[in-house]
């Protein structure tokens, strides 16, 4: 069988003019600034840890108390940390892309 090369549009027709703005803005931007420092690179890193662990702390610290309150072993416990965690994970993803 010849199948042929299926061509696929693109899914915005600006899509590709954006992705160039932005490249050519980073590329300006890194040619003002320069490399990036070492510790900007451990701050970054650190400030990413920080955006996903306090969600879930805090989800944990709220489960605790709800659960000690309400005498429901664990579950809230539970449910509020795997809540903390996908809020803080998702807060990272939005923080990288800004990045």
């Amino acid at each position: 069988m010849n199948a042929e090369p299926v061509e696929r549009e693109p899914s915005s027709p600006n899509g590709m003019a954006n992705a160039v703005r932005k490249q050519q803005e980073r590329k300006e931007r890194w040619q003002i600034e320069g490399e990036p420092s070492m510790m900007r690179f451990v701050g970054q890193i650190g400030v990413l840890g920080w955006i996903i662990v306090a969600p879930a702390l805090i989800g944990l610290f709220i489960g605790r108390w709800l659960d000690h309150m309400i005498g429901s072993g664990i579950f809230w416990s539970t449910a509020l940390l795997f809540l903390g965690v996908t809020v803080g994970f998702w807060s990272a993803w939005k923080w990288m892309q800004k990045q």
